[in-house]
């Protein structure tokens, strides 16, 4: 709506409030009142007019009437300085992504979906990602990125496995880069009550801003059901945080193999990688074929010297890491695996809080260097 006139000086101190911080900060609480207006309707009130209201543009389609949107598209505008034209026409386009239903790849006579189940919590995650087309996906891709990867392990010390190992892992090299639009999930899960919904609306805020800044168009961009991008499956806050311009074309785009492998190996880089520990998982041996003795997982931190001793577990191959070590279970069909894990196989849960998930990575990466040398 159009303000009543006020003196110059105070126009200016109040064009100043309204400038964007740039910062990362709540959204404000819209009942409290701004002392400088008070002190304005104060001293000098302004005569009593009829207020003219301005014309803008509402919401329409899925979002038509959400007012945690309205007030998030106002939160934008005041504190990033994104028009209100804009915002509208994206969010106006922005699909309820809780409408929409997955196909049943097979059903069964009565029509209900098959689930297919391999025996063995391992078995069944390790098929996902360690398959034969990958392997031969992760070849060619080392082979075409070759100069990239090793650039990147020059520049942070993460060896090129890991870094292949988490893009096939994320997107089978660039085969799936997610099937949802990123604006469509993130609007759902921070606008429509979702239990993480203040996780996923700053997402959305990063969103928005890593969009501008990579000069990319925010409608367009595809990637997962929790709204991860790219190569390397980045969130907007990992973009902000981690992403790097790895190719120096002074564009930081995550679907962008070479910027993808630059930002990925910043990534472990900053969460703690240590170059000098080149071992990440080593097979351990114990007694009998399912292990329930000790407690296991990611977390965990063992002496190496107790578990030999005291639990009679140790390395199968030689291990050189001295430090403490996660004890890693994978249940199998019919057995348990049980490995050591080294600080960097922690670094890697890190990007995904799961042994399972960590595991994969090392596996397929070691698979894919293996075929690639021959062997």
């Amino acid at each position: 709506m159009t303000l009543p006139k006020i003196p110059l000086l105070l126009s200016s101190l109040l064009l100043i409030t309204a400038c964007s911080t740039k910062k990362d900060i709540d959204i404000p609480d819209t009942n409290t009142t701004n002392p400088l207006v008070a002190v304005i309707q104060t001293d000098n009130p302004p005569p009593k007019k009829e207020p003219i209201k301005e014309t803008l543009q509402e919401l329409s389609g899925d979002f038509a009437g959400n007012y945690k949107l309205t007030e998030f598209i106002d939160y934008m505008h005041n504190y990033h300085e994104f028009t209100y034209k804009e915002l509208y026409a994206l969010f106006s386009q922005a699909q309820d992504t809780n409408q929409i239903v997955e196909p049943c790849k097979v059903r069964n006579a009565n029509g209900s979906c098959v689930v297919q189940i391999r025996k063995g919590k391992w078995d069944r995650y390790k098929a996902m990602f360690v398959y034969e087309r990958n392997i031969q996906r992760g070849v060619n891709f080392w082979n075409e990125h070759e100069e990239t990867l090793n650039r990147a392990y020059e520049t942070y010390g993460v060896p090129p496995e890991y870094i292949v190992g988490i893009i096939g892992i994320e997107t089978a090299y660039g085969v799936n880069f997610g099937k949802k639009k990123v604006i469509d999930v993130l609007t759902s899960k921070s606008m429509l009550g979702n239990r993480r919904e203040d996780f996923y609306t700053k997402q959305l805020e990063k969103f928005l801003i890593m969009t501008r800044q990579a000069g990319l168009t925010a409608s367009e961009l595809m990637g997962s059901n929790a709204g991860a991008m790219g190569y390397g499956q980045f969130i907007a806050s990992s973009y902000l945080d981690f992403a790097v311009d790895f190719n120096n074309d002074g564009v930081t785009d995550l679907w962008n193999a070479q910027d993808a492998i630059g930002s990925v190996a910043n990534y472990f880089s900053r969460n703690g990688w240590n170059s000098s520990i080149s071992q990440i998982a080593v097979r351990a041996r114990y007694k009998g074929n399912r292990f329930k003795r000790l407690k296991t997982g990611y977390k965990t931190k063992y002496s190496q010297y107790k578990l030999k001793k005291k639990y009679k577990i140790k390395p199968r191959t030689k291990l050189y890491y001295k430090g403490p070590v996660s004890l890693i279970k994978l249940h199998r069909a019919s057995y348990d695996e049980l490995w050591f894990g080294t600080h960097n196989f922690r670094v890697i849960t890190t990007y995904n809080h799961s042994t399972f998930y960590g595991m994969a990575v090392h596996v397929l990466g070691q698979t894919v260097k293996q075929r690639r040398n021959g062997y």
